[in-house]
């Protein structure tokens, strides 16, 4: 399983997990549900580089970058791949590699996207 540290859920019932207030960078939150049904919240940051990554519901996101479009983000022991359209790929230091599909999409105007 995918570690990472705990933060609040939110229980509002809103699609999206933030305040776009508070981050002003967002771009667009993509929602994945992983091969071993792990779920997970992936935030693209504006400058393309930068991905903020969360299990679902309550983890802290870690912050991965990629040194240049289409490159794998790099964070400390994970590293993510987007493998395809609607695809990425976690390796993770000691633990088996996961496909993930994203399963929807809300963007910047917080619009919900299908896959």
């Amino acid at each position: 399983m995918l570690s990472l540290m705990g933060c609040q859920q939110n229980g509002g019932g809103d699609e999206s997990r933030h305040d776009r207030n508070s981050i002003p960078t967002l771009v667009g939150e993509h929602l994945y549900e992983c091969e071993d049904g792990t779920q997970l919240d992936g935030d693209f940051l504006v400058d393309g580089l930068t991905l903020d990554l969360a299990i679902l519901p309550d983890q802290k996101p870690i912050r991965l970058t990629a040194p240049d479009t289409g490159l794998t983000y790099v964070g400390d022991k994970l590293n993510v791949s987007l493998t395809g359209v609607d695809t990425l790929k976690l390796v993770r230091a000691d633990q088996k590699s996961l496909i993930c599909r994203r399963t929807r999409t809300i963007s910047k105007q917080g619009r919900l996207h299908p896959p």
